[in-house]
């Protein structure tokens, strides 16, 4: 008689907790479909920014390039200034000898 009771009780725990199953399962069926809108909507508004992202990028390396002949530009002069006082300074002392 226990025995039958206990069989009886576990039966009735199974049945419960399938229909438990049964309701997360499809609770989680709906929430992973707003899950999915959000990601879908996540993703195209990401999209949209990449123009922005690549125009950006664009332009700091044209920026960058602008910097980097600048100073080329200034280095040279530079390096041509004192070149010539290099030279001048070589031509007057075999002036001397």
């Amino acid at each position: 008689m226990l025995v039958d009771a206990l069989i009886v009780l576990i039966y009735i725990t199974l049945i419960i907790f399938i229909i438990t199953l049964i309701v997360l399962c499809i609770k989680l069926i709906g929430t992973l479909g707003r899950i999915d809108y959000l990601v879908e909507n996540i993703t195209r508004k990401a999209e949209s920014l990449d123009s922005v992202f690549e125009l950006i990028e664009n332009t700091t390396s044209k920026f960058g390039m602008l910097g980097n002949n600048i100073t080329n530009f200034i280095a040279g002069v530079f390096g041509k200034i004192f070149t010539r006082k290099r030279k001048n300074k070589k031509v007057k002392e075999n002036m001397y000898e």
